[in-house]
């Protein structure tokens, strides 16, 4: 490899991790601001009277000591849900050979460009009167069901990962487990599965962040719950537009940090899953 293609891949990625890292950058360093460090124009980077009172209040209006255990539970449960769904759904593609298997792919693929907001009111109705008159609209319930049904935040998306994965397996590990007695289901779960360990980690990851921050479904259908996402609408800084701007950004640290810690744990076997999504045959 060339010097010249090292300085150019270097300016790339540091230019990428600045574009992305510096926003959120300058919020953690907001929420460590006074409200005299938000009058004071020189104030830029190190706050002059550095104050823990906003994490503070925002943690009270938040109510995080409720809302972060049921978000955590909620996202770890979807995610499951997702990758259980997906892999099933990605096995039968990259590993059955069927008529009609190229249209479904392709339809799956098509969900991707389907913007939610082009059917979120015929999810509302279908929800809000539930096999007649039941009322699904503010439970925890509507996600769930989606995520069971495949049609669940970026599901699409799993399921090509999943697909690549198995397609790329050697057909072996298929034989070796009927030779032994396993039937398809079997096969899938027992032997698959296993080998996929870092698609898994790398689907899990993605589910549980994107249902983490998710505010367009949980807006929709759970307004009324203590989800993270709907709490932070809800932070309030008083009559200061400035204090309002100075909670929302704390707020949005609060939010985000622990996804954050989630990547970091997990962030191996994502770059190998992600790796691995884009090997094709």
């Amino acid at each position: 490899m060339s010097i010249g293609w090292k300085i150019i891949r270097t300016i790339i990625l540091v230019g990428c991790c600045y574009t992305i890292l510096y926003p959120f950058l300058l919020k953690m360093i907001d929420a460590f601001k006074s409200f005299e460090d938000y009058l004071d124009p020189a104030v830029r980077y190190i706050p002059k009277y550095f104050t823990w009172n906003n994490i503070k209040q925002v943690l009270i209006q938040l109510q995080y000591g409720k809302s972060f255990p049921i978000t955590f539970f909620y996202s770890v449960l979807i995610a499951v849900i997702q990758v259980f769904i997906c892999g099933l759904a990605g096995y039968g593609f990259g590993r059955f050979k069927f008529r009609g298997n190229g249209l479904l792919f392709g339809l799956v693929i098509m969900e991707l460009l389907v913007p939610p907001q082009t059917i979120m009111i015929p999810l509302y109705i279908r929800f809000r009167f539930f096999y007649g008159n039941l009322n699904l609209i503010n439970t925890y319930a509507p996600i769930i069901i989606l995520a069971l049904t495949g049609l669940g935040i970026r599901n699409g998306l799993y399921i090509f990962m999943f697909r690549q994965t198995f397609k790329n397996m050697p057909k072996e590990l298929e034989e070796a487990a009927i030779i032994d007695g396993c039937n398809a289901f079997q096969t899938f779960y027992k032997v698959m599965l296993p080998n996929a360990f870092s698609m898994i980690v790398t689907v899990f990851l993605i589910g549980f962040a994107w249902q983490w921050t998710d505010t367009t479904y949980t807006q929709l259908f759970q307004r009324s719950t203590n989800l993270l996402a709907n709490m932070t609408s809800y932070v309030d800084g008083g009559e200061e537009a400035i204090m309002v701007l100075q909670y929302n950004n704390t707020a949005a640290v609060l939010c985000v940090l622990p996804v954050m810690l989630v990547y970091l744990i997990g962030q191996r076997f994502f770059i190998q899953g992600v790796a691995r999504a884009g090997i094709t045959g």
